[in-house]
């Protein structure tokens, strides 16, 4: 009968509880990173439509008037050629008010804080170099910040929104390339890079209110996220994201998340408004917050 090495057996035994431990451990670790990552990405993405959303809100109405209703209403001197007004707290500068007078600089400044349509709170500037009437198809936004947060994280970067024209549908869609930075409140940041479609698929049956409108969006993004690791997303074209202008959350469509070489599948929902979403890793689905 052979002896039997006690010593051996326990230690071949901690060797392979370790080594499944691990694993375990590793697994959870890169499922949990996944699921992070979805959130930074869902949380930039977000950001980035609250300040079209803004945009929207604000300069449309002044681009619809072609500058001379609100500068006939604010200003008795039909010469001047700049303006400077409040609406819902949020100061207005316009560098050229002419009806055809482009490229126009403007300034929203939020102060300290005005809290919007969606929920959010926003202080700083927002800067708005508008090329052409907004109607006019390859008109360009170009946005660019200073000190600008959104609910205390800061936006650094920029971005440019160019109108396309129309669908065949005869909605109206927009390309968005931006550039961001998002600086949390915990001092970690997540860098945002895009190449987007946003069409217009809704005005809730009222077309000259713009924050309550109903976009669909599709294409990709990548960057790194709030742990400094790369990633990259593409929306899948058959569930485009979709967004309402008085809702701070994607509430409907599906998204791919590639990042060292794994991925999850992101879905937001069959569009009920609320704050959750799924994240689907080797088929394992599990519902994750989004953050504002």
């Amino acid at each position: 009968m052979k002896k039997v090495n006690l010593l051996a057996i326990i230690a071949i035994s901690f060797s392979l509880s370790s080594l499944v431990s691990c694993t375990t451990d590793l697994t959870g670790t890169t499922d949990a990173s996944l699921t992070a990552t979805a959130t930074d990405e869902g949380q930039a993405a977000a950001v980035n439509d609250q300040i079209v959303s803004t945009a929207d809100d604000y300069v449309n109405v002044l681009d619809a008037s072609g500058y001379q209703a609100v500068k006939s209403s604010t200003d008795s001197n039909p010469q001047k050629t700049s303006i400077k007004i409040t609406m819902d707290s949020v100061v207005i500068t316009v560098d050229r008010v002419g009806l055809n007078d482009y490229p126009k600089n403007i300034c929203l400044d939020f102060g300290t804080g005005v809290t919007v349509k969606r929920g959010n709170r926003l202080k700083g500037k927002i800067y708005i170099t508008v090329s052409a009437k907004m109607t006019t198809t390859n008109s360009t936004r170009t946005f660019t910040f200073s000190n600008f947060y959104v609910n205390d994280n800061q936006l650094k970067g920029g971005k440019t929104v160019t109108f396309k024209g129309y669908t065949d549908l005869q909605e109206p869609y927009w390309r968005i390339i931006a550039k961001d930075t998002l600086v949390r409140t915990d001092g970690t940041k997540v860098i945002w890079n895009t190449e987007r479609t946003r069409t217009r698929i809704g005005t809730n049956n009222t077309p000259l209110i713009y924050w309550d409108d109903i976009y669909s969006i599709t294409g990709s993004s990548s960057g790194v996220n709030a742990k400094g690791v790369a990633y990259s997303m593409v929306i899948q074209e058959s569930n485009p994201l979709i967004i309402s202008g008085n809702y701070p959350f994607f509430t409907k469509g599906s998204v791919v998340i590639t990042t060292e070489s794994k991925t999850v599948m992101v879905d937001y929902g069959d569009g009920t408004k609320d704050n959750k979403a799924t994240a689907t890793v080797n088929g394992v689905t599990k519902e994750f917050t989004l953050k504002k």
